[in-house]
Formats: C-alpha cells, structure tokens, sequence
C-alpha cells in the first residue's frame, strides 16, 4: 500500500507506514483534516486549508456561511474578511460592535458527519481547544475572549494578533532567514512551550511547524497558534483521531505517528522549524526525519547552531533536549555568546534589577502590504510589514515587550476577562457584576496610590539636589541598594541591587547584601548585611570584623568593612566595580577576583597613593550564565548615571561574561580591565577594553612550542568545545600553531559524556592530548584515561583555565602528573627567575590582610593564586591609570580614564610588565609553563624565556 504521506510502497496489510510513521488506513485520494501533504501549495485568502492549521489537504465538501460583512450573536460580531477556510470550518477577521468594534479573529466548526458519534467527536475536540487555550495563560498566546453555539455550528473568538507567519514568509523571500532572526523566535516560542510543560496535566501542542507561529506586526514577537490537537491523548486509539493527532510529515517526529508524543516532540518539531528558517529547506519535500547539517546547507550558519539542531533532531527521543528550558538556556547562550543580544522572554517570570537589552537584527522590513495571518494558522494574502524582532512595545503588563511591570517575577492572569462555564456559553452577567465590584475596588486604590504619590513629592520635592551622606561622615553621595524582598518578586529601582535569577543572586552589591554565603561566617556577614541597612555602621563594623575572624580569607567581607571606613572618613574618593562570578560552578574565580582586588584597594588607601581620593568598590555577581553579563553591565551602566564616582569595571575573568558586559559598557564609556579572559574575539573588541591576560592565541604558540621541543610530540588531538569562545579559540590556535599532525574531537562543556565518547575515539596513543577547556572538564577526562590502556602515556597539554585548584577531585589525584599548562602567573615565579630581591610587597600584604585565621601556607591564606595575583594587577592598571587622570584632583570622568589606560606602559606588575597595545592587549606580556608532579603539587619550567617579565 502506497503512503499517503511520503510515498513509499508498503506491503499489504501494514498499518503504519514503514518509512515515515503515517496511518495506512486511508486511500490516498482521501482527506485528511489535519496533516498537512508534503509539497502542498502554500494558501492565500482563496486558498483551502485544513482547519488544524495544515496546508493542503482538500475539503470534506461542506461549507462555511461566513462571508463578509456576516453577522454573529444577534449582530455583535460582523465579519470583515475570510482569512482562511478548510474542511472542518474557516476562521475570519471581525469586528466586535460592543467593544468600540474592536477587532476579533472567529474560528467556525462545521461537522458534516453523518455519524452522530463520529460528530460529537468533532464538537468534542473543537470544546477541548476551546477549553484548552481559555484555561491558557501566556502573552505570546493569543487569548480566547468568547465562544457560544449558532443551530449546529460552534464558534471561537480569540484576540487578534495580526502579522505573518513564517510559512508565508519564508514563501515570500524564498531564502534562509538570518540565524540570529530565527534563534530570537525559537527563543520566544520555547518560552511558550515551558510554560505548556507547567500545566497540569502538562499541554503538547503537536503540530508546530512554520504556518502555526505568527510573527505579530503589533510587538514583533512570535504567537503560538492553533491549539487543535493539542492533548488528544485521550482519543489517540481510535483511528481517525489518531490521524488527526500526527501533526505535520517533515515536522513531526516519529513516536507522534504511534500516539506517544510528549513535550521532547514539540521539541522535535520547533527544531525541524528552525532547521527550515535558516536553510530555507522544507522538510515536507523530502522523505521524513531527515535533516542535513545546516552548515552543509548555509555555511554561514554558527557550528553551535549545528550542535543545537542535532541533538534537537534525533529520533532518539531520550537523547534529545529533555525539557524546553534547556534547549532555551542553549540558544540563549548561543545569541549572547556570538550574537551579544540578550533574549528577554523569561523576564516576566523572573525579577530583573534592569532592563534587558532586546537583539536587533540586520534584516530589513518587508514592504508593508494589505492583509493579516490570522493567529491560527489561516493565511492571509499579503504580509503587513515586518520589522526586526525584539524592539519594545506598549505592553499592558508594563515594563518591556512584555517585560517586568507592576506584577513583577508574576505571570498576567485573566487576559480574557471571562469565566469559562462550559462549550459555548459564558457567564456575562455574573462577570459584568464582578467587573463593577472590581472597579470600586481599583478606583479606592488608585485614590490612595495618587495621594502616596503627592505626599511623596511633597517631601522630596525641597530636598533635591541635596546628596544623601552616610551616617558618621560628610563623604561624597553613595547609591544605597535596592535589596529585593524575600519573596524574590519586587525589586527596587535602585541599580545597585540583588535580585534571584535562577537560584543565584544576581546584581550589584555595595554591602547591603552579600553573594558568597557558602563560609562558615554567612551568620555574621548577613547580620552585618541588615545592620547596613538599618543604617547602623558601628554594628555593622562589629559583624563584619566577626566574620572576618571566622574566615580572614574572605575578600567581600573586607571589601565592604574597607568601603565603611571610607564613608565614615569624609574624604572623596572613587568607585569601582568588581565584575565576577561568585555563584555556579565557577564561583572560585570569583573568590580570587575579590581577594586580588581587595589587596589592591587596601594597599592604596592605606598608603594615599591617590593623595585624598579614596577607592571604594562595588561588586558585581552574574553567577554561571554569562547572559546574565549583559543585564549586570545596564544595572552598572545606570548606577553610574546616578552616582558619577563609578568610574571604571575591574572584570570579567571568563571571556564569554567579559565580552557581554565590554559591549554595554563601551556604549556608556565605562572602561574596564580584565584579568583573565583571554578569548581571541576580545582583541580590538573596543577601545574601552582591556586585559593584563594575553590572548589564547599568545599562550598557544608558547603550548605548541612546548609541545614540540620539551614533550617531543609529534602528533596531538585537540579537545575543543566549539560552543565556547575561549574553548574554540584556544584549540584552534594551538592547531594553527603546532607544527605536528593534529585531530580535532569535539566535546561540550559541562558535559561529562561528550568528553568520555571523545576518548574513546581515541583507539592509539595520540602521544598529546591538547585540552582546549576548563579544570572540572579536564578531571572528567583525567578519570577516563585509565580505563584505556592504549592511552596509559598520553600527555595532557592545556590552558591557563587548567590552572583552578579547586577543580581537582582527589579520585583522580593519580593521574595528575600527566598534566601540563600555560599560566599567566605562578607565585613562585619572581623567586624561580631570581629576582626574589625585587619582589613587589603585594605578596606580604597578601599574607597580612588574610592569614591571620589560618597560618598555614596553603593557597587562599598566604600563597595566592593565579587568579588573585592577575585581579591585583587588573586592578592596579586601573589605579596607575586613575591616578594620572586625577593629576592632584579628587574628580575623574571615566572618559578621562580610558584615555589614561591607553597610555600605560611599562607597568611592574606582579605577573610580569604591562604595557597595552591599541588592540587593549598586553604587549610581549609573560607567559609561564606549570605541571604537576607525581605527588599533584604545582612546578613551574624554567628557561623558557616567553614574553617580558621586568618593566625597563
């Protein structure tokens, strides 16, 4: 038997189709009410179409009485235009003559079964899709507003969202939509898709494809539409309806064809959406579940994309993504990552100290033309304008495109103003009763808002222009912090502010809330934390010198007690912000930048150095998601239009957050200076960037010098997660410049079975494996090695994100001789090249301000790292250059300070010289060569003469 649906010859008597899944029991010159045919034409205004939303498909020959001009419930709804009709009904654009004929969009059954049973089916799936999207919640869902009986036809009103959607627009330019453009929609519609996963029971929509998603002219979003099979799991056995449940062939995955769909399909669907965006291949032309590479298809497609799509892809539904969050978190990642744009879809769930800054995309508008596509998937003819997606909009709920507003960190509730009784009937009356109740109610608030609002101007009004000064001091004005509130849900307009973004505190923190609450001295950091903000600082002072004899490692705590003497003393002075990670897996990092920064600030406060001028810092956390940069840096970015003493950002370590923040920071000329991120992409990335850290590119060329010449390799396979810019720049760069054979494995960071599988592509001893990643990455790889004895000589060879003590499990102690690394700087290193005698006082001051709870000399308390050592010089850059563009004054700009950055040179820091070039790199900066040993302690090579240590 031939399948209706992708052709290919099955033997007789099969049921499901061999190749593609579909139902066999159906000539195919038969009709199908929802699956679309693949290669059917793409509808217009004239054009039939299936009432699931499906192209093609035919008509079961009865008609729709809607025409224009059309009258519905005794003439409150007049029809306007048919957008589309199908064989189970058609869906028009009217007017409602009781709200000021505010536009609708009506969606008709029409059942011509001559089976009674057969024909409540049909009323009972129309009544499901009523129920279902009346009982949904969502901006990007278009809501339902009414539904009532007319003889023996059934209808829908829902909002109307006019726009187009991508079906009709990939038809009209006919070429692959730009990777960014796509990713912002597939973004948006994830975010649907979670919040369906929520529901309970939990709502799989089944049939996502090009022609259900709406791209709204009103706000530029993507609608979600036509719910019509939606949670038909309970008909899925009777043969007819599981025909109607099978979604669309080329879209929909295999285990839909046998019933079983769940959210993984959905999954499936929206990735086979996104695999025909950006190669402007549609799947319904080709046999089904088969997706090339997009890269073999679009080659400027991004390798992540490709990774994204093929895990998304498999018809292995266990190994896909398992939830629409993660797929989101990827692609979110993917467009900060590469694209620096920052996807607010969750920030009406999630509490946002800023605002969140929406992509814009490169496309041009498409010509404005008449016509609409109904949010539903009933084609219009022509296409409104289309404009780039993401700009804002007027929103009911406040702030953004449907960003934070009064109800914040809550989802809108009862858009559709009604109370759903049963199919076809609503409960106007009681509802009008309620709306008058509600109107009395929101009148005696609004009363009492406005009288809030005079009195409060009445007693600000006198005081403006008069700065706030600390208690015990006349210092200079100092922004206090908008702490949210247990609840998470309302955070201050204040941007130095903490909010929760995911289980991790994210913002800014002048001391009215702490970020590191791992120490055994939390109990007192947070008692000091309260007593800030009741403004009390001599009990403040108690705790946090109470913390600070608990643990005298801990860097915020100083921080914060130092910036307290500065307020007290009534001095000027100037602010920094220490960007870096203190939550997540890489919240070490962040222990180091404090403890680094803190050294420095202390030292020159202590000595005067900047004469009268003080220096005071903010600390900024953006946890493990380096998108959360880029709302941190606009919260930086308002706190210095507010308080004109933040002048500069010590920050980010990691390249990714680093390249996200530089962007927003530029646009307000803000400076900052990095110790760490090394990424190629930050090289000439802007004339505010800096970094005493080379770039990966640097270190790769001293690796591969290594490599040949102390480990005589001859050959080497790279690991290189090419999602990641610091993995991918490194890797590549060892590649370039290693003289011997190489071999590229590709793996994901975070991801232990994609290191494991990577090697077991190793069946022969490569001699080196080059680790282009990060210390937990490479423990994963460490305790893989033994279980192959071909590999028991490999070496491994990496960079200086290796170098993280605390990222070294001791079951894997054993095999640490294997490991060598480039480094940035090493404690050790001033005594090993002999200059012991010259050695800057950092390393005493370094030992007095956090030894004195632990004597010993074990790393954190008197011997610094890396990270410390680098954040110190960092920080003491942006000191040198402050002090030049203070010249004896006590006010700096920081335009004035990135211009004083560029001419630092010959700086002695402790790493080695710092001069930077004009692409913000150091010049000639030193790099080391670290391994372990066979007891896992940390040497340094000697001899090996790479860059310039001593400032001439």
């Amino acid at each position: 038997m031939k399948c209706p649906f992708c052709g290919t010859n099955n033997p007789a008597g099969e049921t499901f189709c061999a190749n593609c899944g579909g139902y066999l029991d159906t000539p195919a010159s038969s009709t199908q009410t929802v699956v679309s045919q693949p290669g059917a034409s793409y509808p217009t205004a004239t054009t039939t179409q299936a009432a699931g939303g499906g192209t093609g498909g035919g008509v079961h020959g009865a008609s729709s009485t809607l025409t224009p001009n059309a009258k519905l419930q005794n003439g409150r709804y007049i029809v306007e235009k048919v957008l589309g009709q199908g064989g189970m009904g058609a869906a028009v654009l009217a007017r409602d003559s009781r709200v000021s004929n505010k536009r609708v969009v009506i969606k008709e059954l029409i059942s011509d079964e001559n089976d009674p049973t057969q024909r409540q089916e049909d009323v009972r799936n129309f009544e499901r899709e009523v129920e279902t999207l009346a009982n949904l919640d969502h901006p990007l869902i278009p809501t339902v507003t009414d539904s009532f009986q007319e003889g023996s036809r059934y209808y829908m009103v829902q909002e109307y969202a006019p726009g187009e959607n991508l079906e009709d627009y990939m038809e009209r330019v006919n070429k692959p939509m730009p990777e960014q453009e796509a990713l912002t929609y597939i973004a948006q519609v994830l975010d649907i898709l979670e919040y369906l996963s929520e529901q309970k029971p939990p709502i799989v929509h089944r049939d996502i494809k090009p022609a259900n998603i709406i791209i709204s002219s009103r706000d530029k979003r993507a609608r979600l539409v036509d719910f019509g099979i939606a949670r038909a799991d309970e008909a899925r056995n009777a043969k007819r309806k599981q025909t109607s449940a099978l979604g669309t062939p080329g879209y929909a995955p295999p285990e839909q064809y046998q019933g079983n769909a769940d959210a993984r399909s959905d999954l499936y669907a929206l990735a086979a959406t996104l695999h025909h965006l950006v190669t402007n291949r549609d799947p319904r032309n080709y046999p089904p579940f088969n997706y090339p590479p997009v890269r073999t298809l679009n080659k400027q497609l991004s390798p992540e994309l490709e990774r994204i799509l093929e895990k998304a892809l498999t018809l292995d539904i266990n190994k896909r993504y398992q939830n629409a969050r993660q797929m989101k978190q990827e692609i979110e990642a993917l467009l900060q990552q590469r694209f620096h744009a920052a996807i607010d879809t969750s920030s009406y769930i999630l509490n946002t100290s800023g605002p969140i800054s929406t992509p814009s995309v490169a496309s041009k508008p498409a010509a404005n033309s008449a016509g609409s596509a109904y949010a539903g998937g009933y084609s219009a003819s022509g296409a409104p304008a289309r404009s780039q997606p993401g700009q804002p909009a007027n929103n009911p709920y406040g702030g953004g495109p449907y960003g934070p507003g009064p109800n914040q960190g809550q989802r809108p509730r009862n858009r559709g103003g009604y109370q759903q009784q049963q199919m076809g009937t609503f409960a106007p009356q009681q509802q009008q009763k309620k709306n008058d109740n509600n109107y009395i109610l929101w009148s005696f608030l609004l009363l009492i808002v406005v009288l809030i609002i005079i009195g409060a101007l009445i007693f600000v009004l006198p005081n403006l222009g008069h700065p706030v000064t600390p208690p015990g001091g006349g210092a200079q004005p100092i922004s206090h912090t908008g702490q949210t509130s247990a609840k998470g849900n309302q955070p201050s307009a204040d941007p130095i502010s903490v909010t929760t973004i995911k289980g991790e505190s994210i913002g800014l923190s002048d001391g009215k809330s702490i970020f590191d609450t791992s120490r055994k001295n939390a109990s007192y950091k947070n008692q000091a934390v309260q007593a800030m903000a009741q403004g009390n600082t001599s009990q403040a002072n108690t705790f946090w010198n109470d913390a600070l004899g608990q643990d005298s490692s801990d860097a915020e705590a100083h921080i914060y007690q130092e910036n307290m003497r500065i307020l007290s003393s009534g001095q000027p002075y100037i602010t920094f912000v220490v960007g870096t990670v203190l939550t997540g897996p890489n919240a070490g990092i962040g222990y180091d930048n404090l403890q680094g920064a803190y050294v420095a600030q202390h030292e020159w406060n202590q000595q005067n150095t900047l004469g009268n001028v003080k220096v005071r810092l903010i600390i900024a956390n953006t946890g493990s998601d380096s998108g959360n940069a880029a709302t941190v840096a606009h919260q930086i970015v308002q706190a210095a239009a507010k308080d004109p003493t933040i002048v500069g950002v010590m920050g980010w370590s990691l390249s990714s957050h680093a390249e996200n923040a530089s962007n927003i920071l530029t646009a307000a000329h803000i400076p900052m200076v990095s110790a760490t991120a090394s990424s190629d992409s930050l090289t000439g990335l802007s004339s505010y960037f800096f970094r005493v850290a080379p770039s990966n590119k640097s270190e790769a060329t001293v690796a591969a010098a290594y490599a040949k010449s102390k480990l005589q390799a001859q050959q080497a396979a790279i690991f290189l997660d090419d999602g990641d810019s610091y993995s991918q720049s490194l890797g590549n760069d060892f590649k370039g410049a290693f003289s011997g054979q190489t071999r590229i494995i590709t793996y994901h960071r975070n991801d232990p079975a994609s290191i494991i599988a990577g090697v077991q592509q190793l069946q022969t001893d490569p001699g080196l494996i080059y680790f282009a990643g990060y210390s937990n990455d490479v423990a994963t790889l460490l305790g893989e090695l033994p279980k192959h004895p071909a590999l028991a000589k490999t070496q491994i060879l990496g960079g200086d994100a290796l170098y993280e003590l605390a990222g070294y499990p001791s079951s894997v102690k054993g095999e640490l001789h294997r490991m060598h690394f480039t480094a940035f700087a090493y404690p050790d290193e001033w005594d090993i090249l002999k200059q012991g005698n010259k050695k800057p006082a950092f390393f005493k001051d370094y030992s007095d301000d956090y030894s004195s709870s632990n004597p010993s000399g074990v790393y954190g308390f008197r011997r610094p790292s890396n990270n410390v050592i680098l954040s110190y010089d960092a920080m003491t850059a942006l000191l040198t250059g402050s002090k030049q563009a203070l010249n004896g004054g006590t006010t700096l700009k920081s335009t004035a300070l990135q211009q004083a950055l560029a001419s630092v040179k010959n700086l002695q820091g402790v790493s080695g010289q710092i001069t930077f070039g004009p692409d913000g790199d150091p010049i000639n900066k030193a790099i080391v060569v670290l391994y372990f040993d066979d007891m896992g302690r940390i040497h340094m090579e000697e001899n090996l003469g790479t860059g310039q240590f001593l400032a001439q």
